[in-house]
């Protein structure tokens, strides 16, 4: 027993002890313990940095209107050039895109052009169009313009036959029920739709309902619309119109094409408006005709992160402008809109 009551006074002079050095050292026991919990939080911070990093969204890239007749042909055939040579070289950053848009400016038939609209500007492209857009990423194009039925209906079916056979996409069928193409990407359901009013501008209000059932039933709503004035540096009054009316119904962004030229970015209820991103694949020789522009756009849950890619066209072939020419552009382009170089 009496054992028993030594042991007990032995602890509680063992704590006694231990209060009192705590006590004397609380200032280094407080360290101890700090450091312990930095330890705890060095040991978990990868994990924690990996999750944000590797956080994906579904990624559009779009491109302006890409034409393989004409000079580009007379290159591709007679020359053996690839009017993607330079492209090629940034596959690594086109291949990061879900889906990557282009504007397809004609036919893919092979046939006697005699049997073709007989025009001024009548475009053909051979059987090979496919495996050379296939060559840089481009999985989906619009064919909603002034030049999809240059070889009337056996050009227009000869291309749906072509893009089908290859797995390419297309947006803007002559049928409004058909006329976009609805992608599940990471969860996501985005629907993708062309419109052209260069030939008809009377039929893109019949556009505006069906934004409208696609917004209800989709995620998000991409629109490719050929549209505006030729070589103009501005967006008509009427393109404005247009695009208030495609957001108001539901589009989340709009891509623009037809004047060939680079028309400006308006950020409007939101969204955005890329009036035109100018020429990609073209045989036009002027200075504003030669320079283009693709923007991919990245759709996060609460607000779409857009990414400029500028390029110079060098005898018909795009080529991304880089480093300080790119940054140059991009602070000219946005400097209406808050960005942090080339992205905003």
């Amino acid at each position: 027993m009496k054992k028993h009551e030594e042991v007990r006074r032995d602890s509680f002079n063992s704590i006694i002890l231990l209060m009192k050095f705590i006590k004397k050292n609380l200032f280094l026991f407080l360290a101890l313990i700090f450091a312990l919990f930095l330890i705890l939080v060095q040991v978990e911070a990868p994990a924690l940095i990996t999750t944000v990093v590797n956080k994906k969204y579904p990624k559009v890239l779009n491109f302006g209107d890409v034409m393989f007749d004409r000079g580009v042909r007379n290159i591709i055939e007679n020359r053996g050039r690839d009017p993607f040579e330079y492209l090629k070289k940034d596959l690594e950053t086109i291949n990061k895109y879900d889906v990557v848009v282009a504007n397809l400016e004609g036919p893919i038939v092979e046939i006697d052009r005699a049997l073709c609209q007989q025009k001024i500007y009548n475009f053909q492209f051979a059987s090979d169009t496919t495996a050379r857009l296939k060559s840089v990423g481009i999985n989906m194009v619009n064919i909603a313009n002034n030049h999809s039925y240059d070889c009337l209906s056996a050009g227009y079916v000869s291309t749906k036959k072509y893009l089908d056979e290859a797995g390419i996409d297309y947006v803007g069928d002559r049928d409004i029920d058909t006329s976009f193409v609805v992608k599940e990407i990471l969860g996501k359901k985005i629907a993708f739709i062309g419109i052209d009013e260069t030939l008809e501008p009377a039929r893109v209000k019949s556009f505006y309902p069906l934004i409208k059932k696609l917004k209800s039933e989709n995620d998000y709503v991409v629109v490719n619309i050929h549209w505006g004035t030729e070589y103009l540096l501005i967006a008509s009054e009427a393109q404005r119109n247009i695009a208030y009316n495609l957001i108001d119904n539901g589009a989340d962004v709009i891509f623009g094409h037809h004047p060939h030229v680079i028309e400006p970015v308006e950020i409007y209820n939101g969204k955005a408006i890329f009036y035109s991103l100018g020429n990609f694949v073209f045989d036009q020789t002027g200075l504003e005709e030669t320079r283009g522009l693709g923007v991919g756009v990245e759709f996060h849950s609460n607000k779409n992160v857009f990414t400029l890619y500028p390029y110079q066209i060098k005898l018909f072939a795009p080529d991304l402008l880089k480093d300080n020419e790119r940054e140059a552009f991009c602070d000219e382009y946005l400097k209406e809109i808050p960005h942090d170089g080339c992205e905003f």
